[in-house]
């Protein structure tokens, strides 16, 4: 008898896992597909401070540095005095809807005011988004994410 119910009981168990399987195989979804569109336009990005950047070698930071989704699109080791303009561009993969781009300044250590960067994304002459970021106290480095949209802001014509 014994033998008779552990066949049983093993039977049970194997069928009750296949049909499980069965069962989860069939309500299975099919994987999602995202479809990316490139947006129309020239893309660039400009970039003002009021202070100096400079590359800390002790936490091994660039003096600017500026991520665009999981690409590094600008980077600079070197010191980037005040006075010169920043301007990054043509950026390529900008896509239809929003989009971020990642920022990172190096302040000199001995540098005591406040420190701002004010970034501006373009398409063509047309500024999108503009955002500004500002130092904190005992900090050397900004570090912000400027998102901003890629779609058409064409404001409806006025009927006066």
């Amino acid at each position: 008898m014994r033998p008779i119910l552990a066949i049983l009981l093993s039977s049970l168990l194997i069928g009750g896992v296949y049909s499980y399987l069965s069962f989860s195989n069939s309500v299975r979804r099919p994987p999602l597909t995202i479809e990316v569109t490139e947006a129309k336009g020239t893309y660039t990005l400009e970039i003002e401070r009021t202070f100096r950047c400079v590359a800390d070698p002790i936490l091994e930071e660039p003096a600017l540095a500026v991520q665009f989704g999981p690409n590094q699109i600008y980077i600079r080791e070197d010191e980037v005095p005040i006075e010169e303009r920043i301007l990054i561009g043509p950026i390529q993969g900008v896509e239809e809807g929003e989009n971020e781009f990642l920022i990172t300044a190096t302040m000199d250590e001995f540098f005591e005011t406040l420190g701002v960067l004010k970034v501006t994304v373009f398409r063509g002459d047309t500024p999108l988004a503009s955002k500004m970021f500002a130092s904190e106290s005992g900090l050397t480095s900004i570090t912000g994410p400027l998102v901003f949209n890629s779609e058409k802001t064409d404001s409806p014509p006025h009927q006066h």
